[in-house]
């Protein structure tokens, strides 16, 4: 399912190249997002930094309704939440999804602090003799079950009416 702003996530975290660019912005003008910075970018054949403007980046993501760009901590917030949920859905370890959450997305630090107490527990876990493992995944699993319920994840849509302030131009949107 196409999703601008888990894409626009990725490319503000830096998951993304400039490569991935034109493919996502096809996508987008297949979802019935349009305006000159998605048909500009999706033209491009290989691009490079060189090729793409920061400016022309975010135009293309507010033209798809994202608010960008996307801070840091917006973007780890988003992604960890993604994470849990993966988790309390059964599709992930939890303890695997608590390393991705402290190494992959924290870079080993307890920041954002909504993040801290996870990042705690999978240090612990690392050290932890196998018979605590129990209450450890207990606890991991309640802390991920808690992000993924709650109200973190950013909210990274534009307010009604900037995507046309943006200049962009919006058809009806297939599913």
């Amino acid at each position: 399912m196409f999703d601008p702003a888990s894409n626009a996530v990725r490319w503000y975290f830096g998951e993304l190249s400039h490569e991935d660019l034109p493919s996502i912005c096809i996508e987008a003008l297949e979802h019935g997002y349009d305006g000159p910075m998605l048909r500009r970018l999706a033209g491009l054949v290989k691009p490079t930094s060189r090729d793409i403007a920061e400016r022309q980046t975010e135009g293309a993501f507010h033209e798809m309704g994202v608010a960008a760009p996307i801070s840091e901590r917006e973007c780890q917030l988003f992604l960890a939440t993604e994470t849990a949920q993966a988790a309390a859905a059964g599709m992930q370890n939890p303890f695997d999804a608590a390393t991705h959450i402290r190494i992959g997305i924290c870079n080993f630090k307890p920041e954002p602090v909504e993040l801290a107490e996870i990042v705690r527990l999978s240090e612990e876990s690392e050290r932890a003799p196998r018979w605590d493992w129990g209450r450890l995944e207990k606890r991991v699993g309640a802390e991920l079950e808690t992000l993924a319920k709650g109200e973190l994840k950013p909210r990274l849509i534009l307010p009604s009416g900037a995507e046309e302030e943006a200049g962009t131009h919006i058809r009806e949107r297939t599913p």
